[in-house]
């Protein structure tokens, strides 16, 4: 018996390292959610694969198919209002607009960050958590935006949510979290998450916090700021500044439009070449559209 099973060791390991041999020269097929908008800022649903270019590291690939994705989503939104409620009906017009197409979480940044609910389908218990996005007391004490994008970057990892987003809504100001920015983006592309940004421009919203080592202070809004830049463009998702309260609505309707038009684009590597995570997407003779695509390959 033993000599019968030894005799096969060295053919199943061949038979192994053969099958895993052929596995990695087969070509790598990936799926990324981009956006195609008109000028006048509505999505573009009457695309097809030929209508998209994608090099991944440079490399050519192939377009496997490109269409307008029903894929449910699982949204976080983060609320960064320093106590003034005002995101509060944009939210709820966001929620509304994606009700059937997704899971939602919803926090609050109040100093440190506060779950209102995590990912749940229940409008009763979202109508909930959107009622405590009221007006409370100020605080002058910045807060933790930061790291609010990188907890629910590394819970949507963990659950291998399809299709995950993250909304942050700031009226700016100071950053507290010594989360490294480095950090962060490469947590968001672990969990695949398009990360999306709406901030109230040139607002005093969030008043000064006194200091008494300003570096600190400086490194810490220089590191938001990086993420808030690169994120969405690494990501594939959307930076929007609104210059007035009023335009909060619309823009998150809009942002919600969109969402729901994206296409999922399948495209293969060619065999044998190695992703280096540096991804560029175009569209093939389409003029005044504009693309919003990632240019960082999610991990997974």
């Amino acid at each position: 018996m033993s000599r019968h099973l030894l005799g096969f060791v060295p053919i199943a390991a061949l038979a192994v390292a053969a099958a895993g041999a052929g596995v990695a020269a087969q070509p790598q097929t990936r799926t990324i959610y981009v956006s195609v908008l008109a000028a006048d800022g509505t999505p573009v649903t009457d695309l097809n694969g030929a209508d998209f270019g994608i090099k991944d590291g440079g490399k050519a690939c192939e377009i496997v198919k490109a269409e307008v994705t029903s894929a449910p989503m699982h949204v976080a939104i983060i609320v960064d209002d320093n106590g003034t409620g005002f995101f509060r009906a944009g939210v709820a017009t966001f929620i509304n607009k994606l009700n059937g197409h997704a899971r939602f979480a919803i926090s609050q940044v109040y100093g440190q960050t506060q779950k209102l609910t995590d990912f749940t389908t229940d409008m009763d218990v979202l109508s909930a958590a959107v009622g405590r996005i009221n007006a409370r007391p100020a605080t002058n004490e910045g807060g933790q935006l930061l790291e609010a994008i990188y907890e629910y970057s590394r819970q949507m990892e963990k659950m291998e949510t399809q299709r995950p987003v993250i909304v942050a809504l700031t009226v700016g100001g100071e950053e507290h979290s010594t989360r490294d920015p480095r950090q962060t983006l490469e947590q968001l592309q672990k969990s695949a998450a398009i990360l999306h940004v709406v901030q109230v421009a040139g607002t005093t919203l969030r008043p000064t916090a006194p200091t008494s080592k300003p570096s600190d202070l400086l490194e810490g809004n220089m590191s938001l700021g990086e993420v808030l830049g690169d994120g969405p463009k690494q990501s594939g998702g959307r930076r929007a500044e609104v210059v007035a309260t009023n335009g909060l609505v619309p823009q998150l309707q809009n942002m919600a439009e969109a969402m729901l038009r994206q296409y999922a684009v399948t495209y293969t590597l060619p065999a044998g070449a190695k992703p280096t995570g540096r991804l560029s997407v175009s569209l093939n003779n389409k003029k005044g559209l504009t693309l919003v695509a990632p240019t960082r390959v999610p991990a997974r």
